[in-house]
């Protein structure tokens, strides 16, 4: 299907060229410019909205963009790092060594469907790799436009690098945390022609995080190649490939002090090099993936263009881990939780030569005309994605033993594989159409609609248990856009999303383990402002309301839990301020904070009406001053402050986690010797070494989990030139 889609649209755009313009000569592809003077907050553009391409500062969606310039003087190489400076966009479960999850606006994002990958989706259960990425763009909310089925919280699309327009020779050391090392070269350029171009990212890390036997490596390689083929065609073929690996650090539990059986009291934080799956046995999580596409662009005319892409990703994982997990050392077994005195109950988990392959493809064809007095910006296509999970006939999940939070005890493992894989098959065949219509300088309207054909099927690695779900649905989004002046914009927008769930693999506690789920669907309403800045600045103020149905679990008569979709709804409200410019001619800001009003509106339990969904805070923010030093050429000065109120750790909202606040420092240096550019960074993150809960997420299956806050933590890097 995904190569009959290609070749459709090599076939189907000349016909429709030809039906609208017979006589227009071809036009030539704009030139893009890589590794030049960076672009204002105000006048940048994303390809995460996917409507339109005005700039941000006139754009009818929330959107930020960090760019890979950004991320590096933070020191960010994974995606809590990332997120340090977007208070709207979370972490979920994230802990070291192991697959990281985010949420946005409260709600947690789908690994297998809210990512993209220049455009394309991509499963991220993989490390993050920001070598050859120039930008990471976050969609907040509602994304049933962008992408048919996905998590309601927003979209996530990683830009990839492309070949630069002169010659590109960069190299990148830095040094961190216990020892940790890493190394990046990053090479861009053009044959002499211009006809061809490249860039090559060349990567390795050695991982000595704080955490005690958590070690690991990682390896890196990309390229990306284009071929101006005419001045009106374009041809990329890129790919990426890592390997990675590193022992995991579960999370700790909550401990059970009135013996009810499930923990209710958050304990103290531990030291930052405790690591409660440190035993003797215990293996690393190990990823290797591959992934790579081909796009193809060609202009018609002055109005038209076309173009067609298509890519595949397939990830390799051995998936391992001593896994602390309830308690069985007490009258009444504790779950979630562990022990009052921190006993808990270590598994011993192994899920080898785990497969997820994830396949897109997509055709499109792009406007630019007027009827009448109204311009339209038209983009229409068809795109087709795939997503497979394949496991072992078996995997472990062992009983080994107890340990305690605060004496680890040495268990023996056992590796015997007991429980039966669940393999899972997805497709999604989308059309869409996008028009952004102007009316005249001030009035606009953006609409689009994406109707999607959803097949997905679940069966147990025995042949049991399967299941089939074949679904169709249509995600309408709509905005009314309103240009004030120059600097000002307004806009209304709504729109749709759908999502839909697995039960997860769990025989002895669902009844319908590993069954898919009816789709459901979510709503949002959105208004915006924003205002540009002197010197491209942007401020923008954002409210917002998220409706989406939830699968909740019901008591069967044996005991086992029967998961049911749309038995809950939860209602996600809040706003969002962003002011990004100068506040002097050498002192810039950047600061953000978000209100978030999180609760749960229909419920089976009347008890959970009214209550805040965990591991969500009413405020954060956060706010970077960067202060170009006057007596020091070339040194900046930086230092971000960022917050977080209380968190509900549990549905009923009887415990919570303290709310947070934390400084990072960093400091650059850009100079030259012997003629080449050198930047000099140093940088210190939680300088006050504060020991806090960070979050508490609760997993698909009931378990509930703390992370606490990485400690102060050292970095220093040099990146030179040539």
């Amino acid at each position: 299907m995904v190569r009959a889609l290609v070749l459709a649209g090599l076939a189907c755009p000349p016909l429709l060229y030809a039906q609208v313009a017979p006589q227009a000569e071809p036009a030539t592809l704009p030139t893009v410019l890589i590794g030049g003077q960076r672009a204002t907050p105000a006048s940048q553009t994303s390809s995460v909205g996917a409507v339109g391409d005005a700039p941000q500062a006139q754009t009818p969606q929330s959107i930020s963009v960090l760019r890979s310039e950004q991320l590096r003087e933070e020191g960010a190489s994974s995606w809590a790092q990332v997120l340090r400076s977007e208070p709207s966009v979370g972490n979920f479960y994230n802990t070291t060594g192991y697959i990281e999850t985010l949420q946005i606006r409260g709600f947690v994002l789908d690994n297998r469907l809210n990512f993209r990958r220049d455009g394309l989706p991509v499963s991220n259960h993989q490390p993050l790799a920001l070598e050859n990425k120039q930008a990471v763009e976050f969609l907040r909310g509602v994304s049933g436009i962008q992408s048919g089925s996905s998590a309601p919280g927003g979209l996530v699309n990683l830009v990839l690098k492309r070949p630069t327009l002169t010659p590109l020779r960069e190299v990148f050391l830095g040094f961190s945390e216990r020892g940790s090392l890493s190394a990046h070269a990053d090479l861009g350029g053009r044959s002499a022609d211009g006809i061809f171009g490249y860039r090559i990212n060349f990567a390795s890390a050695q991982l000595r995080p704080t955490a005690r036997t958590a070690d690991g490596r990682r390896e890196f390689m990309s390229g990306f190649f284009d071929w101006r083929v005419s001045p009106s065609t374009t041809l990329e073929a890129e790919f990426e490939w890592q390997q990675s690996r590193q022992f995991s650090v579960p999370g700790i539990g909550l401990l059970d002090v009135n013996g009810d059986g499930v923990g209710e009291v958050v304990p103290s934080v531990p030291s930052p090099r405790l690591n409660l799956g440190a035993q003797p046995w215990a293996q690393p999580f190990e990823s290797r993936s591959l992934t790579g596409s081909l796009r193809m662009r060609q202009v018609l005319n002055s109005q038209w263009s076309w173009g067609a892409k298509a890519g595949q990703q397939v990830i390799r994982t051995q998936d391992r881990l001593a896994f602390p997990d309830g308690c069985s050392n007490a009258p009444v077994y504790v779950y979630p939780g562990f022990c009052a005195n921190g006993d808990a109950d270590v598994y011993d988990y192994r899920s080898n030569n785990e497969r997820r392959i994830s396949t897109g493809a997509e055709v499109f064809l792009k406007g630019d005309i007027q009827t009448g007095v109204v311009r339209h910006e038209l983009t229409m296509g068809v795109a087709q994605s795939t997503y497979r999970e394949r496991y072992e006939f078996m995997q472990a999940y062992n009983y080994v033993g107890s340990t305690n939070l605060f004496a680890p005890v040495v268990l023996p493992q056992d590796p015997t594989p007991t429980s039966l894989n669940t393999q899972l098959d997805s497709r999604s065949t989308d059309i869409f159409v996008y028009d952004a219509m102007r009316f005249n300088q001030q009035w606009s309207l953006w609409a689009g609609l994406r109707h999607s054909r959803l097949n997905r099927g679940s069966v147990r690695t025995d042949g049991t248990n399967a299941t089939q779900l074949d679904q169709q649905f249509t995600t309408p989004w709509a905005a009314l856009g309103y240009q004030w002046d120059a600097q000002q914009f307004i806009y209304l927008a709504a729109g749709q999303g759908t999502e839909s769930e697995v039960v997860p693999n769990r025989p002895t506690v669902f009844s319908n383990f590993g069954v898919a789920l009816p789709v459901l669907r979510s709503s949002q309403f959105e208004l915006g402002y924003k205002r540009q800045l002197d010197r491209g600045g942007l401020f923008s103020a954002t409210w917002f309301s998220i409706s989406k149905p939830f699968s909740d679990d019901v008591t069967q008569a044996s005991g086992l839990l029967e998961r049911q979709a749309g038995a809950r709804e939860q209602r996600h409200q809040g706003l969002e301020l962003a002011w990004l410019g100068w506040l002097t001619s050498s002192t810039s800001l950047q600061a953000q904070t978000t209100w978030l009003d999180a609760t749960t509106v229909r419920s089976l339990d009347a008890s959970l009406l009214g209550k805040q969904t965990p591991n969500t805070s009413k405020w954060a923010g956060a706010a970077t001053l960067n202060w170009q030093v006057p007596e020091l050429t070339g040194v900046t000065w930086s230092n971000r402050v960022s917050f977080a109120s209380p968190k509900p750790v549990n549905r009923d909202n009887s415990t919570t986690i303290p709310g947070w606040a934390q400084l990072d420092s960093w400091i650059g240096w850009r100079t030259k010797l012997n003629g080449q550019p050198w930047l000099l960074r140093a940088g210190i993150d939680n300088v006050f070494d504060r020991r806090f809960w960070r979050d508490a997420p609760t997993q698909s299956w009931g378990g509930v989990y703390l992370f606490p806050a990485p400690p102060r933590t050292y970095r220093v890097s040099m990146q030179v030139s040539f």
